[in-house]
């Protein structure tokens, strides 16, 4: 009987075939692996934050991802070079951070800034091939391939799908869209072996669960469908590429044939340059997110919308980061070059204005950030509000309600559009302008206790 198991996904059976993604199992004994790269479940209890609206993990928990990663990506290499079959679940695909454990220091004294350098990389960065997934989810799939049609039929009432597939392999075509515009599974060769891209079936169901949290009977009657149904796509895609495993003394160099060593050659050539640019496209990938983030501006909320803001405010020159002290905890301090510091709260909201909660909440960070022995003068008070952000710019109205624009007066705090920064800083990022920039921060600081009004934008 062959040895199946199945990482990252729990099979409904009372077999011990679960192998957990963040563990540093061998599958060497395995005739069949099952593999779904569910990185979220696995590192759930970690201790995360959020950053530009991700998951963004801390120095250890990066390790033991990074750890994990390169894990499985050496075993199911090697376990396609014995000439074995990997079925992959075709999940969500999930893009997080992970701390690279880079620093940069920026500043001196009180003002001096440590960032940590992350990196954004997803779940299926794990695999030992390139598989380009995108998340799209629906019902309506249509078999492509006799090889899938056994499974296909098993399953096609309980179907769905929550990705589709971009591969550079060659490839064939398994389960497409109703429309036939997104592949939804595949099979290609790989190695010595072969790989078949699954849509993600749904163990993790309630029903499947009894009071004490043991496999139901329909449970098992779902997991002994989903094997019968992977072993026999197995059978067949064995059986039609049929080939002895090479042994390793044919690796002795007097086997070696002269045309096969040109073309090796080459290969490793070819490969060698396909990971120079896939290092280039990650680094520009990268430079292409830090560019964009200032188009959070126009539609973020909750920390991606403070990160903007700030890179906002020093383009416009002044000095800005997020204070925490485990006590007090401030979305911006701000010090412009004429020696105003201020303190800034951030807003956004889905399809109302910025209303009175946030306001107050402003008003009682000045009063603790006032009260700190270091401090001695009173802040200034600023408001960065992104109403109704989620309609286009020129379709929102409001902004600030009447009850914050009276509050704003009375207390002189100043309401400024994250929108109006965003083109602000479109025409700063496009032309050095140190003039416009001193325009702006005067106009700030003259119109605390108002909306503020910024000078026109230089043709």
């Amino acid at each position: 009987m062959k040895e199946i198991v199945a990482v990252g996904y729990q099979l409904p059976t009372n077999e011990d075939d679960y192998i957990s993604i963040d563990s540093q199992t061998s599958l060497s004994d395995a005739d069949l692996v099952i593999f779904c790269p569910d990185f979220k479940n696995a590192f759930r209890y970690s201790n995360d934050s959020n950053y530009r609206g991700k998951r963004s993990y801390n120095l250890n928990t990066s390790a033991r991802v990074i750890e994990a990663m390169k894990h499985w990506k050496k075993e199911l290499d090697s376990y396609l070079k014995s000439g074995r079959n990997l079925f992959v679940l075709l999940c969500n695909k999930d893009e997080f951070y992970i701390d690279t454990g880079k620093r940069e220091t920026s500043g001196t004294g009180r003002n001096q800034k440590v960032t940590n350098i992350v990196e954004l990389i997803d779940n299926y960065k794990s695999l030992p091939f390139d598989l380009q997934v995108h998340n799209a989810s629906g019902k309506k799939i249509l078999c492509q391939n006799d090889l899938i049609k056994p499974f296909f039929k098993t399953f096609e009432k309980e179907l769905t799908f929550e990705a589709y597939i971009e591969s550079n392999e060659l490839y064939t075509e398994l389960l497409k869209t109703k429309t036939l515009d997104k592949v939804l599974s595949i099979a290609f060769r790989k190695q010595e072996g072969n790989v078949i891209i699954l849509p993600y079936l749904d163990s993790d169901r309630d029903e499947f669960y009894d009071k004490n949290a043991d496999w139901t009977s329909d449970a098992i009657i779902f997991g002994k469908k989903l094997l019968n149904g992977i072993i026999e796509i197995d059978k067949q895609i064995s059986s039609t590429v049929e080939k002895t495993t090479k042994p390793d003394w044919l690796d002795n160099s007097i086997y070696n044939l002269k045309e096969s060593e040109k073309t090796l050659k080459l290969l490793e050539k070819v490969k060698f340059s396909i990971k120079e640019l896939e290092q280039e496209t990650d680094r520009l990938e990268t430079v292409l997110q830090n560019e964009e983030s200032l188009k959070d501006l126009l539609f973020e909320t909750g920390k991606p919308l403070e990160v903007a803001v700030i890179k906002a405010l020093e383009i416009l020159g002044y000095k800005a980061e997020n204070y925490d002290d485990g006590v007090l905890e401030l979305d911006q301090i701000i010090t412009s070059p004429e020696n105003f510091r201020y303190i800034g709260e951030c807003e956004g909201k889905d399809n109302k204005a910025i209303d009175i909660s946030k306001f107050r909440q402003l008003q009682d960070s000045l009063n603790e950030d006032f009260e700190r022995i270091e401090i001695d003068e009173k802040a200034f008070g600023l408001l960065f509000g992104n109403p109704q952000r989620l309609l286009p710019t020129e379709s929102r109205n409001e902004f600030f309600t009447q009850k914050c624009i009276k509050g704003a007066e009375r207390e002189k705090i100043g309401l400024i559009k994250t929108i109006d920064l965003f083109f602000i800083c479109q025409y700063l990022k496009a032309n050095d302008n140190d003039d416009f920039k001193t325009q702006c921060r005067k106009s700030i600081h003259d119109g605390l206790g108002s909306i503020i009004n910024f000078p026109e934008i230089p043709k």
